[in-house]
């Protein structure tokens, strides 16, 4: 009995493993030491594989994006090296380097017939070992990036998802348990999740592309149109629609702000400041005009407040757009470079539209009041004519002239 206490305990170890639906080459696996289970947190085990023709992958601690724990990995300037980039998730921007997350490489990482590997050791991915865990992957693929910095920058990915992870059936006493594992034996798939939140961000660019490149614009134009009371069979009903319309890609928007924690970044908050200004002003503007013209027959102050602050905030909702293009990511999957010079195009050729619209109207006035100036001269001629007759009669017949 005294002979066998020497001996140290046999180390085991129960490993959880996926790969993304789509991607099977592609292997996450995670573990938790067995201290940590015992005190209910602690370290987390992890291990990242995947071949060389990914440009990198990435394995994130929570939900979502924003503020995961996120690890990159990719390839070294040595052939046989990889480097692990430890980040922070920002949102629909590429992830910023995280200098506060405590990780250590263990024994088998690197390069190994085209396999990159990274056994890794995280101090600071702390989760209750009894409980169901999030975690997040991406991936993007081509040429290897061969660097050492852990700020190296990168393209977006390819696609991501979420899966959970019970963290209660994956426990190990081994300091490293990956030495002498078979990931790719042992790996489920994970269903990719990317779908819904790319799903409400081309809602939104959407939504919003349309109505201040298109619509708000072309509704503005509708009052040129020569029908009777067309402000309130036509311009009105339009623009109010096309309001409605912005007000759901708005609210589309706050959510994804929220979710992204990207509320602060100056595509939202200028996107909210154009909303705020169009619904409590534009509409009222526009109102107080119609009920001046009612009585008057004439235009007031509120028609050019109306006019000009409609074009102010249709330049800024354009700007806005393609602030957030930027944001999303261009030459992303959802944000590729195509659809930005689309947008550009379009938004170029509607403003020429416009100030072509606008000319031409502007032409059509000055010409009617040439004309209308013309035919009252015309119509004053003969009756001043008339008038210097007689007075040169008056005088010829008037005694005290002589």
């Amino acid at each position: 009995m005294a002979v066998l206490g020497l001996c140290p305990p046999l180390a085991w170890a129960q490993i959880s493993s996926f790969s993304p639906n789509a991607e099977n080459d592609i292997i996450y696996s995670i573990t938790v030491p067995a201290e940590s289970a015992s005190a209910g947190t602690g370290p987390i085990l992890f291990q990242i594989q995947a071949p060389t023709t990914y440009q990198w992958v990435g394995l994130g601690q929570g939900s979502r994006m924003a503020g995961a724990n996120i690890f990159l990995l990719y390839t070294a300037a040595s052939s046989q090296n990889v480097t692990l980039s430890p980040r922070v998730g920002m949102g629909h921007v590429m992830p910023k380097y995280n200098a506060e997350d405590q990780i250590t490489l263990l024994a088998g990482s690197g390069v190994q017939n085209g396999i990159m590997t990274a056994n890794v050791r995280c101090e600071t991915c702390r989760a209750a070992p009894s409980s169901t865990s999030s975690w997040i992957f991406a991936y993007k693929k081509g040429s290897s990036l061969n660097s050492d910095s852990v700020s190296e920058e990168i393209s977006i990915h390819d696609s991501c998802g979420v899966t959970n992870v019970d963290l209660s059936n994956a426990i190990s006493t081994s300091a490293n348990p990956f030495l002498s594992y078979d990931a790719s034996s042992k790996a489920t798939a994970s269903s990719d999740d990317s779908g819904a939140g790319n799903d409400m961000l081309l809602a939104h660019g959407f939504i919003m592309g349309i109505a201040f490149v298109l619509l708000f614009p072309s509704f503005a134009l509708a009052n040129t149109l020569p029908i009777r009371n067309v402000a309130t069979r036509i311009h009105a009903p339009l623009q109010v629609f096309t309001m409605l319309l912005a007000v759901a890609g708005m609210g589309l928007g706050i959510k994804l702000g929220i979710d992204n924690n990207n509320i602060n970044d100056v595509h939202p908050i200028l996107g909210l400041v154009v909303m705020s200004i169009l619904i409590l002003f534009q509409p009222a503007l526009g109102l107080l005009q119609h009920l001046h013209f009612r009585q008057t027959g004439g235009k007031s102050p509120f028609a050019y407040m109306h006019r000009w602050l409609g074009r102010g905030m249709i330049i800024l909702g354009i700007i806005t757009g393609g602030l957030g293009l930027r944001l999303a990511g261009i030459g992303s999957p959802d944000t590729p470079v195509g659809a930005v010079i689309a947008y550009s195009v379009i938004a170029g050729v509607m403003a020429l539209f416009y100030v072509m619209v606008q000319m031409f109207q502007a032409m059509q006035r000055r010409g009617q009041s040439t004309r209308e100036y013309n035919d009252a001269r015309k119509r004053s001629a003969p009756t001043i004519s008339m008038a210097l007759q007689e007075m040169r009669h008056h005088n010829t017949h008037d005694p005290d002239s002589t």
